[in-house]
């Protein structure tokens, strides 16, 4: 493709700017240097043009959760399988999380894999290991993991039981303005819980969680995060309880900010009935009146980020029980639809749905993409709103198929993902 291209006859959606209107975009050495409606291919000379046909035309996603597997694994998800998983998604950004069985962390382990990454279609930057193998019992070397590259500190799905741990973390990734993300889950309350408490995971026999388990955290990290001016990212918000608690954080003016998986926003309890592991996840599924609230939570702007918790997993791990099997799912290549589902069905606006994937988690982390302005990184993504499909994981670009939304009909899909103003990914069916 063209370093100097047009794409005309859009309907530009910019939540950054609460832009949403009819016109186009010119992209000039690999930034935007021209958008709106004056941006029209009757007046364009010596450009390479795409015609949206009317299409939504929005800055590339950024979704700050997702994992790979260790190398070698065989038939694991690798880099180059998730970015091209994530560049069918319309993803642009993708923050790679560590898990138990990849950590990242040392310093060592993000500067080569900030290496590895670096060729690949979509922007990868690294979340480091909060603490050494995510134990929660010893503080990683965040200043020098920071110098290496990466882009924020993470201790996975595993909450930090010593307060004390927790003190030095926040108080020492605080003198690098370094978000620290972590899983609201009281580290008692919610060991070895494979659900949420309630009459499904009792007349299931799973052990469960009290939703109050997400309340403490907040308060918890909320309070630490006052004591040493470090910056609370909740990772995966997913109660009305929580949310409660994170909303009066905010209001306190605190360094506060909270991401929420997609799962929780399309799936509650009763998706679980089937006793299928495919819905095991982290965290569990929450009742439908948490569901509802985290919706309205992000029309408030209280939830800053949603993310895919794209988790790839073997079918060996989601074959055991229930309580035994692994919990994630993929998610890269649903991320965009589940939200656009969510606009269809009338509970959020088109804007709002793609603020949480674009310049919400911009401007949270402080990065130049995720918005249409003039010197802008042109990494965009064109959208067919209204196109019907069927996911199967089966089909799809990601090398796992544990994918808790299979077989879902979604409305709208990407067209064309662009990055840097180069096109990484186009669906031509």
């Amino acid at each position: 493709m063209s370093q100097r291209f047009a794409i005309v006859n859009a309907r530009l959606v910019d939540p950054a700017s609460g832009r949403d209107e009819a016109g186009g975009v010119l992209v000039e050495d690999h930034h935007i240097v021209e958008f709106g409606p004056g941006v029209r291919g009757i007046n364009l000379e010596d450009v390479e043009v795409i015609d949206a046909h009317g299409a939504i035309l929005a800055p590339a996603l950024i979704d700050l959760r997702a994992g790979i597997e260790p190398p070698f694994t065989p038939g694991g998800e690798t880099i180059s399988s998730l970015s091209a998983a994530a560049a069918a998604g319309g993803i642009g950004t993708l923050v790679l999380g560590p898990h138990a069985a990849t950590p990242f962390d040392t310093p060592e382990t993000v500067r080569a894999l900030g290496h590895e990454t670096r060729p690949m279609r979509v922007r990868m930057p690294v979340a480091g290991g909060a603490t050494r193998s995510l134990v929660g019992e010893t503080m990683s070397e965040i200043g020098l993991m920071h110098d290496a590259g990466a882009l924020l500190v993470s201790n996975g799905d595993a909450p930090i039981a010593d307060t004390r741990v927790l003190r030095s973390l926040l108080s020492y990734a605080s003198h690098f303005e370094a978000w620290v993300a972590l899983r609201p889950a009281d580290a008692c309350l919610s060991a070895g819980a494979a659900a949420t408490e309630g009459e499904w995971a009792a007349r299931n026999g799973i052990p469960a969680e009290p939703t109050v388990a997400e309340r403490m955290a907040i308060e918890r990290l909320a309070a630490l995060g006052e004591l040493t001016g470090g910056r609370v990212l909740i990772d995966r918000i997913s109660t009305e309880e929580g949310l409660e608690a994170l909303s009066r954080a905010k209001r306190k003016g605190l360094e506060i900010g909270a991401t929420a998986s997609v799962n929780s926003l399309l799936l509650n309890e009763v998706d679980a009935g089937g006793y299928d592991a495919s819905m095991r996840l982290v965290p569990p599924l929450r009742f439908e009146a948490d569901r509802e609230a985290l919706v309205r939570a992000i029309t408030e702007g209280l939830v800053d980020a949603v993310v895919s918790d794209h988790r790839p997993l073997s079918v060996e791990a989601k074959s055991e029980p229930w309580p035994e099997a692994a919990a994630g799912s993929t998610g890269v290549e649903t991320l965009l639809s589940g939200l656009l589902s969510l606009v269809h069905d009338g509970q959020l606006e088109l804007i709002d749905a793609l603020r949480v994937v674009t310049s919400g988690p911009a401007d949270l982390i402080g990065l130049p993409q995720g918005r249409m302005e003039e010197g802008a990184p042109a990494d965009l993504v064109l959208i067919d709103g209204d196109a019907p499909w069927v996911y199967r994981a089966a089909d799809g670009l990601s090398a796992r198929r544990n994918a808790a939304l299979e077989g879902r009909r979604f409305q709208g899909r990407v067209l064309k993902t662009f990055v840097a103003g180069a096109m990484i990914h186009t669906n031509d069916n």
